[in-house]
């Protein structure tokens, strides 16, 4: 009976030592990293921004914690730190936005808690600058005077990408505003004296853009150009200051012909101021750049001595016997019954075939006295 017990006793002590063996302990979980993606932006214009996709992957067991996203210059996502869990991913939108016209390259890089994998990718874009244009045209005045070109007038791009850019219009009456991007926008016309005006227009390559401005008082003067009489200028006495080689006609009609010419002028000296009377039966009137502005009233009043010009006898100039002492050879005076230009309004002419004193004795029912620089002064005999 008693080695039964012993047995016994070592088939329980047995058991009890195989139960008492280790067991397995599970592995701890762990975040394993994985990036991918086209981050090849290509050719994006400056100023605009192109957009991709970047996936932020996490394969292994344990939750990815991102702790920060870095971007090199030029590029953006819209991810920065989180929790990715296991076998799960995050989607980041990437911006390229390129202020210059150059190639950017550099490395996003991910960190975070990852025992494992890439957190890298390469990313890359080149910036490419927007073809520009040029808006051009020309400033008038609105009708009657259409002719009228407009310098120092100001035009400026006022809304979008072009804002700021401007130009002032020339003696010619026009502008040109270079390096203007495509698109549709809003430009201005301005110039003291006239109304503003806002025109808007389409850029799609070389652009002509005119404008036509309203004076805000009534009109006294008009400037270069083709005009009709009656409809564009009103019939009357004009005056202007020009320089040398102005050129201006009375004309019947615009068709380009001699017989279409009334009188022709030109003045081929720096004149203090010449006149042209235009009558109510002339067809148009044709000015250039030379003579300047035409205005409706005198350049000058009364004054004791005549120098270069055309001169209104009683009003500018006092009739009576005038002397040019300092005359040299191709001094011409000419007395006049009116300014229309024509020979029948010649009262009396003269040209100095050599230096010397000249002599002129002026009516008080001449219209008009014109002369030369080569005459020097003429002054009143008493």
């Amino acid at each position: 009976m008693r080695v039964l017990r012993t047995a016994a006793g070592l088939i329980a002590l047995s058991l009890m030592a195989a139960c008492g063996k280790d067991t397995p302990v599970a592995p701890t979980p762990t975040s394993t990293i994985a990036l991918s993606g086209n981050m090849n932006f290509g050719s994006v214009t400056v100023g605009t921004t192109g957009t991709a996709s970047l996936s932020i992957a996490n394969t292994g067991t344990g939750d990815l914690t991102v702790t920060s996203v870095t971007y090199p210059s030029g590029f953006t996502g819209t991810f920065t730190s989180g929790t990715i869990a296991a076998n799960g991913s995050q989607v980041v939108t990437v911006t390229f936005a390129p202020t210059a016209a150059q190639t950017y390259t550099g490395t996003i890089t991910v960190a975070g808690n990852q025992a494992s994998g890439t957190n890298t990718i390469p990313v890359s874009g080149t910036g490419v600058s927007l073809p520009t244009f040029t808006l051009s045209g020309i400033v008038t005045e609105t009708p009657p005077t259409t002719s009228t070109v407009l310098s120092g007038v100001v035009v400026t791009f006022v809304d979008g990408a072009n804002q700021g850019k401007t130009a002032t219009t020339g003696a010619d009456g026009r502008y040109q505003i270079t390096g203007v991007m495509n698109g549709g926008y809003t430009v201005s016309a301005s110039k003291a004296g006239y109304t503003t005006l806002m025109l808007p227009v389409g850029i799609n390559g070389a652009t002509t853009l005119d404008f036509r401005l309203e004076p805000t008082a009534p009109r006294t003067s008009f400037g270069p150009g083709q005009y009709r009489v009656g409809a564009d200028i009103p019939a009357g006495r004009y005056y202007a200051d020009p320089a040398r080689g102005c050129h201006f006609q009375r004309v019947r009609a615009f068709g380009g012909s001699p017989s279409d010419i009334i009188s022709s002028s030109v003045v081929d000296f720096e004149a203090g101021q010449w006149i042209v009377d235009l009558l109510a039966t002339d067809g148009g009137f044709v000015t250039d750049l030379n003579c300047g502005l035409w205005f409706t009233t005198p350049r000058r009043g009364l004054s004791e001595a005549i120098t270069g010009g055309m001169w209104i006898v009683g009003a500018q100039i006092t009739p009576g016997t005038y002397r040019a002492e300092n005359s040299v050879q191709g001094c011409f005076w000419q007395r006049v019954s009116s300014f229309t230009g024509t020979t029948d309004a010649v009262l009396g002419n003269a040209t100095a075939t050599g230096p010397g004193v000249q002599l002129v004795t002026i009516a008080a029912t001449d219209a008009g006295f014109s002369t030369n620089v080569e005459c020097g002064t003429w002054t009143r005999t008493p």
